[in-house]
């Protein structure tokens, strides 16, 4: 059959396409996923009495499974990220979380261990076809084209607002169940102004408005956050778009990072802060020949790429080749550059994050952030009070272990040297009790916060926390030298 006969029989309305969905299947919607299909999933399960296990991934939208009432229809589990969004699910015990590494979340499926649960049900959205009847997955692919060679039914959501992006980051329409039309998302003003409108607090429209008024033309920027947007404080909206100024926190804690990373270094950057501001300080500005292996990216990375900072004339593995498994990150000038660029490709998740892979780049710098680390080198940035999730450890550990194992790599781990406006030390004797450990002390490496960088590769427990007193806030210091003292 030609591909346009086969895609035109599978095009059809999302309300039929969730009929392939059954009682007790596993149904996954991955990160930056589909926009229509999880309202008509909701839908065909509550009418329909069909009770599933749903797996997400930092949703932007709740069209009501994580409301309290359906936890009996959805069981649903985090995977890789919570997010800020749906974080209530998890904190009021509707929800849970699957700890998985984006590199081995197939090992047993492909191993066909006996615990293994295949994926039945895959959400996804795609480009409309090319001329060879290849679906894209867009700037966001991450584990996308993973679950969708591995789950028994895929459906696709077409989206013609999705970017196409070159790499590995494709599927034929013979691959998928199932396609869904949907119009692309034009952000404007008035669209804008109608999510305002839920605002009740006329001081926060106000600010929200003052973002948009700073946009102007740009105002499509919005489509990154706009879902979460009134959920969201406006300086954090501000921060997420770009908009808002470095702290002078992360400008020194940049700084450092600035003077560790040598010319010829292959990088990758962690999401959040304060890694997302070392492009913007322009740590790298004056770099040589640096290259890119990253799980995603910062604001204005793609710009060092089209300036040629970042050129990959030195890296080991795709020499030449900006890589990473998503441009999540990016802003909206970052994208365009990015689009069928082929400077830049995307590639799986579990090619990219593999330790093996990542080890293969001479020189690499991985650069991630952190909630807290103790006096022994224990990493957490996951949790915090305790057991409370925060989000989940996404690539952090492949990167911290890959970079341990380049030959002349170095991992690097940010954090501020306190929490609260400066009510709590990032920097503990011990973590509190349920902490999540995300980095074992033995990969520890090297810790940067704005009062300095901490050396701890090779260094037993007492002088580690020697090293990490003296970059904590020195309001804290004789507290921990103490701690340290009676520990």
């Amino acid at each position: 059959m030609d591909w346009r006969e086969e895609y035109q029989r599978k095009l059809g309305s999302a309300e039929d396409a969730m009929k392939a969905v059954r009682r007790d299947d596993l149904v996954v919607i991955p990160l930056a996923g589909p926009r229509v299909l999880p309202g008509a999933l909701f839908r065909h399960c509550t009418e329909n009495n069909v009770s599933i296990d749903l797996r997400v991934t930092t949703p932007l939208t709740d069209p009501g499974w994580f409301q309290p009432g359906h936890e009996q229809t959805f069981r649903v589990e985090f995977e890789l990220f919570i997010g800020d969004f749906a974080r209530h699910a998890v904190d009021e015990g509707r929800a849970t979380y699957l700890p998985s590494l984006f590199s081995l979340a197939g090992k047993e499926l492909e191993e066909e261990r006996t615990e293994r649960r295949a994926v039945d049900v895959f959400l996804v959205s795609v480009t409309p076809p090319d001329d060879n009847g290849y679906v894209c997955f867009g700037a966001h692919n991450w584990n996308k084209r993973s679950y969708a060679r591995r789950a028994r039914t895929v459906i696709a959501e077409v989206d013609a607002g999705l970017r196409p992006v070159c790499g590995d980051n494709r599927v034929h329409v013979s691959e998928i169940a199932a396609f869904v039309e949907i119009p692309p998302v034009q952000i404007t003003r008035g669209l804008v102004e109608a999510w305002l409108r839920r605002v009740d607090d006329e001081d926060k429209r106000a600010a929200y408005l003052s973002i948009v008024d700073e946009l102007g033309e740009d105002v499509d920027r919005l489509i990154v956050v706009g879902p979460i947007m009134t959920r969201l404080p406006p300086q954090q909206v501000r921060r997420l778009l770009g908009l808002a100024e470095p702290p002078e926190v992360a400008k020194a804690i940049c700084g450092y990072v600035g003077d560790l990373v040598p010319d010829g270094a292959t990088i990758q950057i962690g999401a959040g802060e304060p890694s997302m501001y070392l492009a913007r300080t322009g740590v790298f500005d004056n770099k040589l020949d640096l290259g890119l292996h990253s799980e995603m990216v910062a604001p204005g990375i793609p710009r060092l790429v089209e300036a040629g900072v970042i050129n990959g004339l030195r890296k080991t593995l795709h020499p030449g080749m900006a890589i990473a498994a998503a441009w999540s990150g990016s802003d909206s000038e970052d994208l365009k550059i990015v689009t069928n660029n082929p400077k830049f490709e995307v590639r799986d998740t579990d090619y990219v994050l593999d330790l093996r892979t990542i080890a293969q780049n001479d020189n690499f710098y991985a650069m991630n952030n952190s909630l807290s680390i103790d006096l022994i080198g224990q990493i957490n940035s996951e949790s915090v009070f305790g057991p409370r999730m925060i989000n989940g450890s996404g690539g952090q550990p492949e990167f911290q272990i890959g970079a341990a194992m380049s030959k002349g790599g170095r991992a690097i781990t940010l954090l501020p040297s306190t929490a609260l406006d400066g009510a709590v030390s990032r920097i503990v004797a011990q973590h509190d009790a349920g902490s999540i450990v995300t980095v074992p002390r033995f990969f520890a490496d090297t810790i940067v916060t704005e009062y300095g960088i901490a050396r701890l590769w090779g260094k037993n427990h007492r002088q580690r926390a020697a090293e990490l007193i003296a970059v904590a806030h020195p309001d804290f210091r004789e507290d921990l030298k103490r701690e340290a003292e009676r520990l």
